[in-house]
């Protein structure tokens, strides 16, 4: 087992409240300049490899690209990657390695995103992508997951998990889609204080390992967003004008490693989940991946 198929010894059974899984927020960053915009350094390939398994895609439709309407963007900037390279690497990741399944968190960019199910809808015409998904409300056991891309959808319409409606900006809340799907988020992305920040976290992860059988997804978001004078780069592992204290990701590693056995740990989004000032630190991925059971990977 590797990081590439850690999904292939879990249990057929589970569902994905049961599993502690590894993303990145705005993961589709990678080619953008250094600053405000730019969370993660590796493509989605890179990603996919490393054990990642979420991933949060922002999206803007894009005009005079009829063939791939959506472009991938982090507030306004253009991220300089189509939606539709985003799926083709999302498939042949999933070809290679079937025994896994990837969450895909969509949300529009900017705007109302009435207008992004209707390009969503393009690429589900297409033959390389229309069996790609799995489009269920109420997400099913992971033995039909395995090899699909499952939707969580933040932008108005008809498929896959609705989370459209009550995500708070800038907060920590519950949230119930429609269909009764239930959600514990924590995305304080404008606390710059990285004391209080951590705390945050930790407390909705706490909320987590303590409910194991509640039902709820838990989605903890490890980032922040740009402060003075610190860039999202700086709030994961330090450095820049003034300390940053504690940076989040060795902060975050930390505090998972206090655990041993096995612990329900939800969903944790990570910026710059693996590198640290040049150098490969994958701990965070691996702590999350370990924390399932059958599941014991080693770095």
């Amino acid at each position: 087992m590797k990081t590439e198929n850690w999904m292939s010894n879990l249990d057929d059974n589970l569902t994905l409240d049961k599993i502690s899984i590894p993303g990145t927020h705005d993961s589709g960053t990678w080619k953008t300049g250094k600053g405000a915009a730019h969370t993660q350094n590796f493509g989605i390939m890179t990603q996919l490899r490393d054990g990642i398994r979420f991933l949060d895609i922002r999206v803007k439709h894009k005009s005079g690209r009829n063939h791939d309407p959506l472009q991938i963007y982090h507030g306004i900037i253009n991220c300089d990657t189509s939606f539709g390279e985003v799926l083709t690497i999302c498939a042949d990741f999933l070809k290679i390695n079937p025994t896994e399944t990837i969450i895909m968190l969509i949300d529009t960019a900017s705007g109302d995103g009435k207008n992004i199910q209707k390009d969503f809808d393009v690429y589900l015409n297409e033959t390389e992508y229309k069996d790609l998904f799995n489009l269920e409300p109420v997400p099913p056991k992971l033995a039909e997951l395995r090899g699909k891309i499952i939707l969580f959808r933040r932008f108005p319409g008809s498929r896959g998990v609705d989370l459209s409606t009550g995500w708070k900006t800038n907060a920590t809340f519950t949230l119930k889609t429609p269909e009764g799907v239930k959600f514990k988020i924590e995305d304080n992305y404008k606390e710059h204080n990285t004391k209080k920040k951590a705390k945050l976290v930790v407390k909705n992860i706490e909320s987590s390992i303590n409910n194991p059988d509640d039902g709820v997804i838990y989605i903890t978001y490890n980032s922040i967003s740009q402060g003075v004078p610190h860039t999202p780069y700086q709030y994961a592992w330090g450095g820049g004008f003034g300390r940053v204290d504690p940076a989040m990701n060795p902060y975050l590693a930390s505090y998972l490693s206090e655990y041993s056995g096995k612990k329900k740990f939800g969903v944790i989004m990570l910026d710059y989940y693996n590198n640290k000032k040049g150098s490969i630190n994958n701990n965070n991925v691996t702590l999350i991946i370990n924390a399932n059971v059958d599941i014991a990977l080693t770095h």
